[in-house]
């Protein structure tokens, strides 16, 4: 029989034991350790039409979303030109920009769902990859009286801290100053839509991720914003994904990859974002620029049906002083090619495509529209092809370069660009492709994939 030492020495192993197994159990549940990221961070990508979208509405039709994709497509370019290219006191330059900036404010293609300190705080957010930061809504917050969401209050944060004006961080934004406590303010201008400023803070976030479940990353950086134009609502900031110092992909490790297939269909849900070492870095690659907060390819040509079309090279290249170029963005839908690049492609798919056809002029863009039904006329219609240097291609199906407009008409995805603007690479040209991005190794790798088998 066991004497009352022996009971009483085993009653201590054992709760020694048990609680070692439960602290080991909750810490490798719920958290990774402060100063550390984690490996891989995996996030479903919401569409704005998608079924889980706070801004589906069923009434909607495909001629509807056509015609969002491609006002926001168009706002999304005069944010870029307004931020790129002084008018240097041409009203002209100048009314076109804010035209098409007010034609429709800016909202996003995709959306990311975390949420910030607890998990009574659910924050969705614009994927964007021109911005720098990642930036929430935040009290006091005079727009905020009407919201629908709750919005993240700091004040009732003990792991929300200030970044200070000395922070290499604070350093990294172009547009920074400082409170009367030394501590980080920046400011963000998206030239017409959604100016925001506030604090430049570190808190904890929570990702429901597919793999690990729950999973809190400490101390990242973001910024808290008290002024907005926008009243906040169901979409509640935005997810930078630049190259700056400040933004989520370089603090979780120069690296991210999306996979982006069937916007079109409001029920599809294999679009997904990956953040960290675990991104998809694979298929061919090409050189990634980096130019005023945006990434650049180099496009070397393009082919219809496996013919490459009649495009000098140096057509697609950005001059000494920054005008031209191809950019690769996540937001807008529709791409734009410089007015060789279009002509030439334009052409082509006329020639091939024995229906009337027009160029249908839109605010300060004009489309080629044709008569007929996008399901029943272009069946078989090859593939158009972007070539960049390196040999990594990208592949447009009729899907991806086609949408239809009206009962009777559909039109062209890819619009000129103006004189002196990038050609851009949208989100509806990257359909059913794995985009990742090697910010370090200034590489973006390009593999056509069925999103749906990242899931298996």
């Amino acid at each position: 029989m066991a004497s009352s030492h022996q009971i009483l020495l085993l009653l201590t192993y054992g709760l020694l034991f048990m609680s070692t197994i439960l602290v080991t159990c909750i810490d490798a549940a719920t958290s990774i350790g402060a100063g550390s990221v984690p490996k891989r961070l995996v996030r479903k990508l919401i569409h704005r039409n998608s079924v889980k979208s706070p801004m589906y509405n069923s009434v909607h039709t495909d001629f509807d979303r056509a015609k969002f994709a491609f006002e926001d497509s168009i706002s999304r370019v005069a944010m870029i030109e307004a931020k790129m290219v002084s008018c240097k006191g041409n009203m002209s330059c100048s009314d076109k920009i804010q035209a098409n900036l007010h034609a429709k404010a800016w909202v996003g293609v995709f959306f990311v769902e975390f949420y910030i300190k607890d998990l009574s705080h659910r924050m969705l957010a614009v994927m964007d990859t021109g911005s720098p930061l990642l930036w929430v809504h935040c009290i006091p917050c005079p727009n905020c009286a009407q919201a629908s969401t709750r919005i993240y209050d700091p004040s009732t944060s003990s792991t929300y801290t200030n970044i200070s004006c000395r922070s290499k961080y604070c350093q990294a934004l172009r547009q920074n100053s400082c409170d009367q406590r030394g501590n980080c303010k920046y400011e963000l201008h998206y030239e017409g839509a959604h100016p925001t400023e506030g604090m430049l803070a570190t808190e904890s976030f929570i990702f429901d991720t597919s793999d690990d479940g729950l999973l809190t990353v400490p101390h990242l950086v973001f910024g808290c914003s008290h002024v907005s134009d926008e009243k906040p609502d169901a979409v509640m900031g935005v997810l930078g994904l630049s190259s700056n110092k400040v933004s989520l992909a370089t603090r979780l490790g120069n690296k991210f990859s999306y996979c982006v297939g069937g916007i079109k269909d409001p029920s599809y849900e294999y679009n997904q974002l990956i953040l960290g070492e675990g991104a998809i870095l694979e298929g061919d690659s090409t050189p990634l620029e980096i130019y005023n907060g945006f990434y650049y390819v180099t496009m070397e040509g393009i082919s219809l049906g496996g013919a490459m079309l009649d495009i000098e090279q140096n057509t697609f290249q950005r001059t000494d002083s920054g005008q031209g170029g191809v950019m690769i963005d996540s937001g807008g839908e529709l791409s734009f090619l410089v007015q060789r690049a279009y002509e030439e492609l334009a052409d082509a798919i006329m020639n091939m495509l024995d229906l009337n056809s027009w160029f249908k002029s839109e605010l300060y863009f004009s489309k080629l529209c044709f008569e007929g039904n996008v399901t029943r006329d272009i069946k078989g219609f090859p593939s158009v092809t972007f070539h960049f240097s390196g040999g990594a291609e990208m592949g447009l199906e009729a899907e991806s370069l086609f949408s239809q407009s009206t009962t009777t008409t559909f039109c062209m995805t890819i619009l000129q660009a103006d004189y002196g603007q990038p050609s851009l690479i949208g989100v509806g040209a990257q359909q059913y492709h794995n985009v990742g991005y090697d910010i370090s190794g200034k590489k973006l790798y390009l593999r056509r994939m069925d999103c749906e088998l990242l899931d298996e």
